[in-house]
């Protein structure tokens, strides 16, 4: 305590250890290292308790690795977050943190990442892609056009009970920004001017489509709430070259119900989880890689995998989410309670699907908050581009279902331990 070991001055006040000058920390933790017996930091338990519990590490020693740390830090710089003090959990965990993305061993030069010679694109195309030319009529219109998102991310629905309107208008300002596009209900963006419906996905259910025939008509991709092919069918009058997209709920039928849907002539396929990224089957804990990498082997099988584009929605949190999404199957996701995390908006109970979820009412600056979603945005972008490098990838298209590029912790228990007989 009398040797002031702070180069910040945190313990060299008048009274040196036994006064700290905690405004000053900046949380390097060499006096935890150097003193541990009589020196402790610790995160202020009042920093968790505006997220659930799918936000909070269950593992005290990797506090400083939580994902709302790393998303406050993310949204309020625009930076990669960088920890020089080592991993300090488990290797293997459930969900996303069971895969390990592969780098290669040798690399052309994209291995230098956003500071790199080599150009890495980013840009995804979300619509259908027919294989083949079905008809030479000049006379015939296409069904719809690809639109594209310069970074494989959109902005997911929330319902009315995790929204506001500065919430939305910080994600509809925010996506104009950035390029991308955002899921909401037509009664949400009612008072929107056209320049932020531009970069609308209107979300309708069959009932209120008549409702809403001016907004549809002019929208860049439409989305339906359930599949309705009388719906999708009148949405092609009032739009023909608009992608339609149908919400698919991930279940265990979940691959076979795909199939069927792109047969059917669907544009794009909705893939969502609840927000803790777990399946809708009541009594299986299926998580969502598991479900949407069913989904892309099930149209591999059945060729139909490169006609239909994949969106996968629920429990993706952290940037490394992304890459691992589409290494499942994915070709984009979409972002739901990260936002809230990231707009420092506090749960008021567990948020593990639309139904469930509330958040504390808050009214801020929409231009704060879209800042705060550029941010975000602009760190998953450069940490995507780093993990592209790495890997000797110059598109992040040739990463969907590529899953030689990562190992999954189920797959390497089963080859390392199938020959252990048990009670051995």
């Amino acid at each position: 305590m009398l040797s002031r070991p702070c180069i910040y001055s945190v313990l060299s006040p008048r009274f040196g250890g036994f006064h700290p000058n905690p405004d000053n920390c900046v949380a390097c933790l060499r006096c935890v290292e150097e003193y541990p017996e009589i020196c402790k930091v610790d995160r202020n338990p009042e920093f968790f308790k505006f997220a659930d519990s799918y936000w909070t590490m269950e593992d005290p020693a990797r506090a400083s690795g939580s994902p709302v740390a790393t998303i406050s830090y993310e949204a309020g710089t625009g930076k990669i977050p960088i920890k020089g003090m080592g991993f300090k959990g488990g290797f293997a965990e459930r969900g996303w943190d069971s895969i390990w993305t592969d780098m290669s061993e040798i690399v052309r030069p994209t291995r230098d990442g956003v500071y790199g010679r080599e150009y890495i694109s980013t840009l995804v195309e979300v619509g259908r892609k027919p294989q083949f030319i079905r008809s030479f009529d000049p006379g015939q219109k296409r069904v719809s056009k690809l639109i594209e998102i310069p970074i494989p991310i959109i902005f997911d629905f929330l319902p009315s009970n995790l929204n506001s309107q500065s919430i939305l208008r910080s994600i509809a300002y925010a996506s104009k920004r950035v390029g991308t596009f955002f899921v909401a209900s037509p009664e949400q963006v009612h008072d929107f001017s056209n320049d932020y419906l531009e970069r609308l996905i209107p979300l309708v259910s069959s009932s209120d489509l008549e409702e809403n025939t001016e907004m549809i008509s002019t929208a860049p991709m439409v989305e339906l709430t359930t599949h309705d092919s009388t719906a999708v069918k009148r949405i092609r009058e009032l739009n023909p070259f608009a992608p339609i997209s149908v919400r698919l709920p991930l279940t265990m039928n979940a691959d076979r119900i795909a199939v069927e849907l792109v047969n059917e002539g669907v544009d794009v396929i909705h893939l969502y989880a609840n927000y803790h990224g777990n399946g809708w089957d009541a009594g299986h804990e299926i998580f969502a890689k598991d479900h949407i990498r069913s989904v892309h082997r099930k149209l591999v099988k059945d060729s139909l995998r490169d006609e239909v584009t994949l969106i996968a929605s629920g429990g993706i949190t952290l940037a490394e989410h992304v890459p691992k999404a589409i290494i499942c199957g994915a070709d984009l996701v979409g972002l739901d309670t990260t936002i809230l995390v990231a707009l420092q908006n506090e749960f008021l109970c567990e948020c593990s699907t639309p139904k469930e979820g509330r958040i504390k009412p808050e009214k801020f600056d929409p231009d704060w908050g879209e800042q705060r979603l550029v941010n975000l945005l602009a760190s998953w972008h450069d940490q995507l581009i780093e993990i592209l490098s790495a890997m000797g990838m110059r598109d992040v298209r040739r990463l969907r279902g590529d899953v030689g590029r990562a190992m999954f912790k189920e797959d390497l228990e089963k080859e390392a331990f199938s020959d252990i007989q048990h009670g051995t």
